[in-house]
Parts: C-alpha cells; structure tokens; sequence
C-alpha cells in the first residue's frame, strides 16, 4: 500500500518550534505529520528517510554568512543544518524507535534505500520524505555543476511505503 502527502509551500505552514531561519526542516516535518496522520502503525516497525539533493541550503549558506562577516554565529544553526534534525523531533512526536536515515539524491534514488530497508523483516513500511528548497545564486551553480535543473520553489513529500501483507 502506498500513501501520498504533500507539504504546502513554506509561507504556509505553522511553525515547528526550535527551528528558525529556514522552511527545510518545517517542511519536512509536515509532510511527515501529513502523511502518517490518523494511521495505525508500530514506530518501531517503520523507517524514515530523508532524501534530499542539496540539504538545507538556506541554514547553511546563512551560517557561511555569518561567520564570513565576522558576526557572532547562531549555535542553533548548527543543529539545523544537519539534514536529519528534525528526525528527533518527529520520532519524540510520532514514537518513532526505527531506523531514521537522511541520504542524498546525488547517485542514489531514495526508492532503492526504501526498497532495501523493505527487505528487512523487522520493518513493516518506510516513510520517505523528499525536500528541495528554491535555489540562490549560491545553489543554483551547485545545480548546473551536477547536470539538475534548480528548484524555484520549496516543496517536501511523503510516500509511505508499506509491505505487502499476503
């Protein structure tokens, strides 16, 4: 079985407390609550993945700023750039206790660490989560660089994938 949900664009969404700055992980986060909201499942039982090409470039390129003009640097910037932060606050929220991973889209498709992670027999279905934010001069190079066309807008999904139960 298999369960879509999209996170509407950032200007939209609510707040998701400790993260500030940046719609990478809020978008993350409500794709997620979005797409398992109202399902009975065993968090234990169900992995989440985090893919995404470029990663919260908005944190880390506002840190790069800071720190290059000499400006005192934002600790909670830090945590936030790491693409799977937001992970700890879904697995607190959700009782997620299974494996939690954030991957890059560089060489992988994020369908072939969901499809290995399904071969597991201690996982009954995999969360996938795919966030991109509209590219800056900064990124959009980064994009040309790699052969992809730049994002203009921020968006997130969430594909819940569920073994077959025969």
């Amino acid at each position: 079985m298999i369960t879509v949900a999209r996170a509407a664009t950032a200007g939209e969404l609510e707040p998701v407390p400790g993260f500030i700055e940046s719609a990478f992980n809020p978008l993350v986060y409500h794709a997620a609550v979005r797409c398992l909201r109202g399902r009975e499942f065993d968090g234990s039982r169900l992995a989440v993945v985090v893919s995404s090409l470029i990663g919260d470039a908005t944190t880390t390129g506002l840190a790069s700023r800071l720190l290059v003009d000499g400006q005192v640097h934002n600790a909670i910037l830090f945590m936030q750039a790491t693409t799977n932060a937001v992970l700890g606050l879904l697995s607190r929220e959700l009782d997620l206790t299974g494996p939690l991973l954030s991957v890059s889209t560089v060489d992988d498709d994020p369908l072939d660490t969901a499809e290995l992670l399904l071969a597991d027999p201690e996982l009954d279905a995999v969360l996938l989560l795919t966030v991109e934010l509209a590219a800056d001069e900064r990124t959009e190079a980064v994009y040309r660089l790699l052969g992809r066309t730049p994002p203009t807008t921020d968006g997130a999904s969430a594909l819940l994938l569920e073994r077959d139960p025969q």
